[in-house]
């Protein structure tokens, strides 16, 4: 990978952790003056991180606006959603085909480090942690294209939850993923994918689906000192 390509996925990575940690909001304005400031970066590599960003629904870019953190709408977040079901469906029922010892172990420590953190949806550690025991599934399964749907699928839930969750932004709840896991661990593959099925459904049902409130953002106070980086 060239310097350049480096320093492009420099910016995406810590852009994209922002946004689904939800430490940038919704409607976030992104100035590109700024994050050139912040990451002590090249104009052009910032615009190629917010276009590849763009590329996942996570950034919308405005002619003669700018580009702002992603804003979905209740339609969008109903079909989110919806797709989610469709997907962690079939990666359940590969990933229990194919766990092995090894993979039962790293459920058992995901769920550990889970009850280590506490209930804190105030941290981003616990929203990263949520949205890793899903992925850690897809990894499982084996699948890469199923991984990758995922992946996307799970940085836009947050955003919608950071928009229309009623309850402090929490993506999951940790007895949801206690309930699921068991069934994992047990091969019960029909369990499982009702578990998986009522845990997303849950969430969708913390949502609020109307207006919200606006809020502005600093983004130095958000990447602090990434540009020495």
């Amino acid at each position: 990978m060239s310097r350049a390509a480096d320093e492009v996925q420099r910016l995406y990575s810590a852009l994209y952790d922002a946004i689904v940690e939800q430490r940038l909001p919704p409607g976030t304005r992104l100035t590109e003056l700024n994050l050139v400031e912040v990451f002590k970066a090249n104009r052009n590599h910032v615009r190629a991180a917010l276009r590849d960003l763009a590329h996942l629904k996570l950034v919308r870019i405005e002619m003669n606006r700018g580009a702002f953190v992603e804003e979905p709408s209740p339609e969008q977040a109903k079909d989110v959603f919806a797709a989610r079901r469709v997907v962690e469906k079939a990666i359940i029922e590969q990933a229990v085909a194919r766990l092995s010892a090894r993979d039962k172990k790293a459920i058992q420590a995901h769920i550990s480090k889970e009850d280590a953190l506490g209930h804190d949806p105030a941290k981003p550690e616990f929203i990263r942690l949520s949205g890793e025991f899903h992925r850690m599934l897809a990894r499982i399964a084996g699948n890469q294209v199923l991984a990758d749907m995922l992946d996307s699928l799970i940085a836009r839930s947050s955003l919608i939850i950071a928009l229309y969750e009623v309850r402090s932004g929490v993506q999951c709840s940790h007895d949801e993923h206690h309930i699921l896991a068991q069934a994992i661990l047990q091969q019960d593959a029909p369990t499982a994918i009702q578990a998986m099925e009522q845990h997303l459904i849950a969430i969708e049902q913390r949502l609020k689906l109307g207006p919200r409130e606006e809020s502005q953002v600093d983004l130095f106070e958000v990447f602090g000192d990434m540009g020495s980086r």
